[in-house]
């Protein structure tokens, strides 16, 4: 795990209140990651969760929390569409 900054808690770092040392990633806002997830998946179809995870990284971002999870989590919501893939070794996800 990375380091803590002095003052700042283990529970901020993860819940993004600061980007860990060294990544130079965004930690997106739920919102803000539904949003890319969607747009994602309308402008290039069924992708799977690594494709995702690599497609945030390229615009240095990534999700609120692990990748899958939030995934999940925006399935429950309705918001995406998502199954298991043995084709693709994991999920696949998209919008209707």
């Amino acid at each position: 795990m990375h380091s803590v900054r002095k003052g700042i808690s283990q529970r901020q770092l993860l819940r993004g209140h600061m980007t860990p040392s060294g990544t130079g990633l965004e930690t997106m806002s739920v919102p803000e990651a539904e949003a890319f997830v969607v747009s994602l998946l309308e402008d290039k179809g069924p992708l799977s969760t690594m494709e995702i995870e690599k497609l945030a990284r390229t615009e240095h971002k990534h999700c609120p929390d692990q990748t899958v999870i939030f995934l999940t989590k925006m399935r429950k919501k309705g918001l995406i569409k998502g199954e298991a893939s043995l084709e693709r070794r994991g999920w696949v996800w998209w919008v209707q």
